[in-house]
């Protein structure tokens, strides 16, 4: 199943600065310093919130755009689950769904730290 690209506003930049400072430049998901920008976690409200975007690297974007999530490299989603700030806790939970082989006991583990129905894929 093709999945339908999700495309990002420009109004996000707004936030930018913020969102640098919060993130001290890192990736929310994985750390990474490199091609980091805003995201804007879907459904959009009329303007973009600070509370439903994060800093995201290529990869990271990439995966939540299109899913394609690869289980072995996606292993610092693990911790990303326990991040103190809500967008990166759901963007997170929203990336291990994609992964196809839920009975893996670390990804279970992860799932249920974040609190995510699979289903709505927001918090319960």
């Amino acid at each position: 199943m093709k999945r339908k690209r999700i495309k990002q506003r420009a109004a996000v930049g707004r936030l930018g600065k913020w969102l640098t400072r919060r993130s001290r430049g890192r990736c929310e998901l994985c750390t990474e310093r490199d091609t980091v920008r805003a995201f804007e976690l879907p459904p959009f409200p009329e303007e973009p919130e600070f509370e439903r975007t994060l800093m995201a690297c290529e990869r990271c974007r990439q995966w939540l755009e299109r899913g394609g999530v690869d289980p072995i490299q996606a292993r610092f989603l693990e911790s990303a689950v326990w991040h103190e700030e809500p967008a990166v806790r759901l963007a997170a939970a929203r990336l291990l769904l994609e992964i196809d082989d839920l009975s893996d006991p670390w990804l279970v583990d992860a799932l249920d730290a974040a609190g995510v129905d699979p289903e709505t894929r927001e918090f319960r």
